[in-house]
């Protein structure tokens, strides 16, 4: 169609010439040759059109071209036939229409009536407007690694062009139905016009003209064989126009089929080459001109009145071709140089993409420092674990009103999905992710995330942003220069340091404010379960929803009041309770009990009697909870098949009642060894504070000693724990985290007869004991004490990852056992007591093992806190000593150790200070090739930490209010912010081009300024 402006002009002008003056006036491209003349006409342009007209009612003599040049078997007719044929068959069977696509080779009825004219123009019309159609993406791109890529500083030309050659086509075929023979297949074409880059330049030179001229040719048959011409003239001129009509539908015919074949890589075999389609045209445009000098001087003679009249019209219609000519032109040429822009890109991007996969590469450690899990791959334990997505349990949500006005509505941006545990939440955003998977394979991305509230790697914001960028950047490597700037500054502290959120969601939010972003469904699963920093998600994903990104949200969580509150705000949101969907979820568990009760009938062997029994009590008790159906069955499953009519009672309706039916399962078991053991697993696994491998569990758990290589029996001792507990990939989950909360609500003083604060502590001695056991000098060793951490090898049997949540939690332990009714509880605190004998004897083993599990960091963190909860107890003076100077000692040398693992025993011993308690009680462990050692401080300096990293003088520092994070001005013209805790260096702030003279924070601290010498302030 036509835009505003040109519709205005149009208007002002009286016609529909659908030409833009302002690109008639100037550089004009070749056009027809035609006198000029001011006289008034006498005859009126919609008169010329109305004379048009009538010719639609016996054909034309485009008709009368079409059908000569039928008979002409060297004419690529049957073929072009062909072509339309096939696009309209595809279009009435409801098949792909994209003419553009690969060939389809199989033969094809032909579709193009060869004796009624008029059917023939109305089957044209029909596949004009089905041509038509493709132009309605206006979009410009390329597609790069299965995803289109759009770069929209130069789309908007494009889309102007393409605009005006649609209405440039419609308005044509409006007025001259007849001339559909040609315009058939040039709005096949001209979609192609955005690809250029297919066509040579003399075929694309050639059809740019020639269709840049066509309403001029169609005027010609009114106004050069007016009414009143003698008939031998009329003959005459009415011959010279059929001539050169076959002339026009032969080159249009020819260049369509050689653009089509050259798209579906399939070059038409034409005799032409670039001169032959250059004489073509050169011909068509003289046989124009002779026809109109033919026309003008025959009558001269007969009718000045008339002879002026058409040769105003006509130029009329030449100037609107200029302008027509001009604009194709500048469609193809604006097409060309942003193909070449996107090659460029697509090449970029295929060197990204390899690079990627490289693991020498930055790109690839960046990706890997990134990466925290991999949503698909928790996407897919889900499902296993839950016996596998069922799609008839979920697809109602497909015709769910709230859900479709989020999907079809651009104004809806965020869906919020809401329901109490295990109303199967988790599976149905299971299913929408497979839905919209297959509508977003080539238009758009999908990134998700599944939060889990016992898994403390991916239960905290931090860890949903790192998941739904790292999915992103899979899909488009492109968007991992985002990433990269941030990256290449910080390195792997920009992902875990105390300024990662920060840095985390201004890379997020450039990620979806990136151009070639075309479109994106991001989805966080369970968002209850997020307990580490939920307000900053939430206040996050309402922020990013509210804006004009072409950007789509989903989230999941259950009814909490605090959630609902802070979601109300965003403007565009949905809302769908499963609790206010009764009829629909209802259906959706009705389904999910005939598949489990189907399933139990092969396992079991169940007569109908008992199929149809445990279907109805299913049925009956189920109250729309897919956890409770999913839990009975799974106990069924373990129930002999004689008794299943028996035990159906003892499943009572409700989570919480089935719970408790569990655990007073366990407590029957006939052999109280295995009650006790079971309690004392299931209150190991609801205070860890995330999942637990199976060997992990046997080192926590005293009586699992005996079968820690015997995963099977673990396995079978985890069954008896009453479907609590699931084992995923030699890993321990609940089964849901309404199972957690159960335990730590209504069952803990059956799985905590002593306290929670007890079996915090039961954990801090097994650490303690298997750590005292296990750590020594050079683990995977031998190695020099330089030997870097990059090029450590793990060994085949390593003792480390068997008991690598007491190396990183001990401390938690420690620290969350601490309770005034806990009896004995100074007993670890004590002078000689369990730490004290652990730090004097381990403690230098135990830092070379935190920097071979390349935990440093935490473990700086660990000993932090150890040092604040040690300094509030009374008569441990030797501890606090000890205490503080292990502290003092991991922040002096943490990045040496971090580096080199074996720098504990070298540099590090070697440069503390001599009276260092740590140096006194490991002087064995030093090299003996150290002879003579420097002469050192008696004690450490007051100064706390030595912070490394700016060029030049350090003119400025500033703490935060809450004396977490410091920031320094240089006179290397950067600003630095640091952790004070670690000593890490969290950020680096360019934009200066002199020395930085003062730093300060806010009161908040969320924001900091920056004075220079090149006179400018900086916030």
């Amino acid at each position: 169609m036509f835009s505003k402006k040109e519709k205005q002009k149009q208007k002002k002008s009286g016609t529909d010439s659908g030409r833009d003056d302002d690109l008639a006036t100037s550089g004009e491209g070749p056009r027809p040759r035609l006198q000029q003349t001011s006289q008034t006409a006498g005859q009126s342009g919609d008169q010329a059109v109305d004379d048009q007209q009538k010719l639609t009612t016996k054909g034309s003599r485009w008709d009368t071209a079409y059908d000569a040049l039928k008979e002409d078997k060297l004419n690529p007719i049957a073929e072009y036939e062909d072509l339309l044929s096939r696009v309209l068959t595809k279009a009435r069977t409801n098949t792909s229409s994209d003419s553009h696509k690969e060939e389809d080779t199989g033969r094809v009825l032909n579709q193009i009536p060869q004796h009624d004219v008029i059917e023939r123009q109305r089957i044209l019309k029909e596949i004009t407007v089905l041509g038509l159609k493709h132009m309605d993406d206006k979009k410009v791109g390329v597609t790069v690694l299965g995803h289109e890529i759009v770069l929209q500083d130069q789309v908007k030309n494009v889309v102007e062009a393409v605009e005006w050659a649609e209405g440039y086509i419609t308005a044509a075929v409006k007025d001259l139905p007849y001339a559909s023979t040609v315009w058939a297949g040039v709005s096949l074409v001209l979609p192609l016009l955005k690809n250029p880059t297919i066509v040579e330049a003399a075929n694309k030179e050639g059809f740019t003209y020639v269709t840049s001229q066509m309403r001029y040719y169609n005027a010609m048959e009114s106004l050069l064989l007016p009414e009143g011409m003698t008939l031998d003239l009329k003959v005459d001129l009415g011959g010279r126009l059929v001539d050169l009509y076959k002339l026009i539908i032969d080159f249009q015919i020819r260049s369509i089929i050689r653009f089509y074949r050259s798209r579906t890589n399939n070059f038409f075999r034409s005799t032409l080459n670039n001169e032959g389609w250059d004489k073509k045209r050169q011909e068509i445009q003289k046989s124009a001109d002779v026809l109109v000098q033919k026309f003008e001087t025959a009558m001269s003679g007969i009718s000045l009145d008339i002879s002026r009249h058409s040769l105003r019209q006509l130029t009329k219609f030449a100037e609107e071709a200029a302008a027509s000519y001009k604009t194709l032109d500048k469609l193809l040429v604006t097409g060309e140089r942003h193909l070449q822009v996107a090659q460029d890109s697509r090449n970029y991007l295929q060197i990204i993409a390899q690079d990627i996969l490289d693991p020498k590469s930055q790109n690839y450690r960046c990706l890997q420092s990134l990466r925290i899990t991999n949503p698909r791959n928790d996407k897919k334990n889900i499902e296993d674990v839950k016996g596998g997505l069922l799609a008839d349990s979920y697809r109602w949500i497909l015709d769910n009103a709230d859900f479709r006005r989020w999907r079809d509505d651009e104004q809806s941006r965020l869906l919020w999905i809401k329901a109490d545990p295990g109303k199967g939440k988790t599976m149905l955003l299971c299913g929408i992710i497979d839905e919209l998977s297959k509508s977003t394979t080539d238009t758009g991305l999908l990134s998700f995330f599944f939060c889990q509230a016992t898994d403390t790697r991916i239960n905290n914001a931090i860890a949903v942003l790192r998941g739904l960028i790292y999915l992103l950047v899979a899909q488009q490597p492109m968007l991992l220069s985002h990433v990269r700037k941030e990256y290449d500054r910080d390195g792997e502290e920009l992902f875990r340091d105390v300024g990662a959120w920060v840095a985390l969601s201004r890379i997020f939010a450039n990620i979806l404010q990136d151009p070639n972003l075309k479109s994106a469904y991001l989805i966080v699963d369970a968002l209850d379960e997020c307990v580490v920093d939920l307000p900053r998600l939430l206040k996050f994903v309402v922020e990013q929803s509210a804006t004009s990104t072409p950007v789509k949200w989903i989230v999941s969580s259950r009814n909490w009041p605090d959630i609902e509150e802070q979601l109300k705000i965003a403007a565009q949101k949905e809302t769908l309770s499963l609790e206010l969907n009764v009829e629909s979820v209802s259906n959706a568990v009705g389904i999910y009990i005939q598949h489990k009760v189907l399933q139990l009938t092969q396992i079991k062997g169940y007569d109908t009697k008992t199929r149809d029994a445990v279907q109805r009590y299913l049925s009956s008790n189920a109250n729309d909870t897919f956890l409770w159906v999913a839990l009975v069955c799974q106990n069924l499953e373990k129930i002999p098949r004689r008794k299943t009519l028996k035990m159906l009672d003892a499943f009572p309706p409700g989570l919480d009642s089935l719970y408790e039916r569990m655990m007073e399962h366990i407590c029957k078991i006939e052999d109280i060894r295995d009650v006790n053991l079971c309690k004392q697993i299931l209150a190991l696994v609801t205070i860890v504070r995330r999942p637990i491998t199976l060997q992990e569990l046997t080192s926590l758990a005293d009586e699992l000693e005996d079968v820690s290589d015997d995963l099977e029996s673990l396995r079978e001792i985890i069954g008896l724990c009453g479907s609590f507990l699931v084992v995923r990939q030699d890993t321990v989950y609940f089964v849901h985290q309404s199972a957690q909360d159960f335990l730590l609500g209504r069952a803990s003083d059956d799985i905590f007869p002593h306290g929670i604060e007890q079996s915090h502590h039961t954990i801090l001695l097994r650490s303690l004991e298997v750590m005292s056991r296990t750590l020594r000098r050079d683990m995977y060793g031998p190695h020099a004490p330089g030997f870097p951490i990059d090029k450590v090898k793990q060994p085949e049997q390593d003792l480390l990852s068997a008991i690598g949540y007491s190396y990183i939690n001990w401390i938690d332990h420690l620290c969350d056992s601490d309770s005034s009714e806990r009896p004995n509880r100074w007993n670890d605190l004590q002078d000689d007591g369990l730490v004290h004998k652990f730090l004097r004897e381990k403690y230098l083993y135990w830092l070379e093992a935190l920097s071979l599990l390349r935990n440093m960091p935490e473990g700086v963190l660990s000993v932090t806190k150890l040092k604040d909860f040690v300094l509030k107890e009374e008569n441990t003076s030797a501890l606090i000593d000890l205490v503080r100077d292990a502290h003092r000692f991991i922040l002096y040398f943490k990045r040496a150790i971090e580096n080199s693992p074996l720098q504990a025993y070298a540099s590090a011993l070697v440069f503390s200070p001599v009276r260092s308690p740590i140096r006194e009680l490991f002087k064995q462990d030093q090299p003996e090739w150290i002879a003579t050692s420097p002469a050192m401080e008696d004690n450490w300096s007051v100064c706390i930490q030595t912070l490394e990293g700016h060029g030049s003088s350090v003119l400025s520092v500033a703490f935060s209010d809450d004396s977490k994070l410091l920031a320094s001005g240089s006179d290397d013209s950067m600003i630095k912010i640091w952790d004070v805790t670690t000593g890490q260096e969290i950020r680096t702030l360019e934009g200066h081009c002199n020395l930085v003279m003062s730093v300060a924070f806010s009161n908040d601290s969320k924001l900091l300024a920056s004075g220079s010498f090149d006179k400018t302030i900086k916030i």
